[in-house]
């Protein structure tokens, strides 16, 4: 299993996004509709797992994710593992590779934003807020120290 960290621009950029949106779940649509826009900062990244040419996995590094203006950022966002490569821990390896982007370019936390309870507390992230997404839904924010 091969990973890709994307910036904005690369040349595989709007294949993946292609990939992306064709996924079972709704916020790849979203993701991928954002990247081909070209609404992402400089330091903004979107790292993906494939397995062969199959897209495996994907999350994005980016200011902001479905709670806007919440106070907090960078955001680890867009966590996805097709449903065939789930059980084998990949959700956490694109976690790592986002939160060691993230302190290349300097950021001392990284937060989440979910409703789930359990798989990023394994990774050291805890809640510190709780927001109203754009959907309306009350998610948590999560905090985890990167130094």
């Amino acid at each position: 299993m091969e990973q890709d960290i994307l910036a904005d621009r690369d040349p595989k950029w709007h294949h993946f996004a292609k990939l992306i949106g064709a996924v079972s779940w709704p916020a790849g649509k979203y993701l991928a509709n954002e990247m081909i826009a070209h609404r992402f900062l400089d330091w903004e990244r979107v790292i993906v797992l494939v397995d062969g040419d199959k897209l495996v996995g994907f999350c994005a590094i980016v200011k902001e994710d479905i709670v806007k203006a919440s106070g907090y950022s960078p955001f680890i966002g867009y966590v996805f593992v097709d449903e065939a490569y789930r059980g084998q821990h990949l959700s956490q390896r694109l976690v790592t590779i986002a939160e060691d982007q993230l302190t290349q370019v300097g950021f001392l936390k990284a937060y989440i934003v979910t409703k789930h309870i359990g798989l990023y507390e394994k990774l050291g992230y805890q809640q510190i807020d709780t927001s109203i997404d754009q959907m309306g839904r009350k998610m948590r924010i999560l905090e985890k120290e990167l130094v």
